[in-house]
């Protein structure tokens, strides 16, 4: 019977150790699920600010901003190189082949003016 007795209450013990385990278990999943809800909430939050930021479109007008002026420093700095290239090579550059084209023009006119004139007036 002694040992029926211990037996019994080992199991008891070791029952009573497994529901106080239980209840720990409990308390920290009970915890974790605040936190989680917490989290969940602020996620939430942020969420909706950044839907908000995007819906209103300044991120966006931001970045085309940032484009426009990239693509505009890229252009200038490509028509500088091209500049030095075209000097180094002795090539004319665009601008001077427009001045070119403008001057030969005036002087086009200047030229059909005189011929136009009768050889005696000039």
């Amino acid at each position: 019977m002694a040992r029926k007795q211990t037996v019994e209450g080992r199991v008891a013990e070791v029952q009573h150790v497994l529901v106080a385990q239980l209840e720990d278990a409990k308390k920290r999943l009970v915890q974790f699920e605040k936190e989680l809800v917490k989290r969940g909430r602020a996620q939430q939050k942020e969420i909706e600010g950044l839907l908000k930021n995007v819906r209103s479109g300044k991120p966006v007008k931001q970045l085309e901003k940032q484009a426009a002026a990239a693509t505009q420093e890229v252009k200038r700095r490509l028509d500088g190189l091209q500049d030095q290239v075209l000097g180094v090579l002795g090539v004319a550059s665009r601008s001077d082949i427009q001045d070119l084209n403008r001057e030969l023009s005036r002087l086009s006119k200047k030229v059909d003016g005189l011929a136009k004139k009768p050889a005696g007036l000039n």
